[in-house]
């Protein structure tokens, strides 16, 4: 959204929910940090535009909505306040999940447990791509929600397939290989079997995953 820092500017923009978005989220700090400055400071701030152009520049992070999405990077509705502060209780919580986003994510983590040995590396792992997936295909409403549900059953799709591997070979750790024959006969829906939901989280009944 291409924006003009003239005229109606602060009629019709400072209306919008861009606009009321960004500075909910950066103006009262912007402001302080204004005061703070020193007369030179503040004579090139009002040279370069000012309180206009720094908000120009800050809606670019916004779509029309209001949703906070960096310029595209972050799904609109996964943003959840600049600091973490929003209520985690509004979006930590448990909902249906399509056996077709669980079903890619336990794929995902099965090939990246055999890949990596058992160690979850950060650098290598394709799991942010299959939650932006996920996000996309769900209403906005559902997509943090579901983000958080999604990350239960991962977490326990990847100690569900550590606990075989550890059952099969007591004296294993994490990053050995292992005979990745052992994990043939875990599934997704056998996991889930054994998961029940306490409070927000989803956890197990028991660990005893036949093999």
């Amino acid at each position: 959204m291409s924006l003009s820092i003239t005229g109606n500017f602060f009629g019709q923009i400072k209306n919008s929910k861009q606009y009321q978005a960004a500075a909910k989220d950066f103006l009262e700090l912007h402001r302080q940090e204004v005061v703070a400055m020193s007369s030179e400071q503040k004579m090139m701030y009002e040279l370069l535009g000012g309180e206009k152009a720094y908000m120009q520049n800050v809606m670019r992070n916004y779509n029309s909505d209001g949703d906070f999405t960096a310029g595209g990077i972050v799904v609109p509705g996964m943003y959840h306040g600049m600091d973490g502060s929003t209520d985690r209780s509004t979006w930590q919580q448990i909902i249906p999940v399509s056996e077709d986003a669980r079903q890619m994510m336990f794929d995902n983590v099965k090939r990246e447990f055999i890949k990596e040995n058992g160690i979850s590396n950060g650098n290598t792992t394709k799991r942010s791509e299959v939650f932006r997936q996920y996000q996309l295909s769900v209403k906005k409403e559902d997509r943090a929600k579901g983000t958080w549900t999604l990350q239960q059953y991962e977490g326990n799709y990847r100690s569900a397939l550590y606990h075989a591997v550890k059952a099969a070979d007591p004296n294993w750790e994490a990053g050995q290989p292992f005979d990745t024959k052992i994990l043939d006969n875990i599934t997704r829906e056998d996991i889930e079997k054994n998961l029940v939901q306490s409070g927000n989280r989803l956890v197990k009944k028991s660990v005893d995953y036949h093999i």
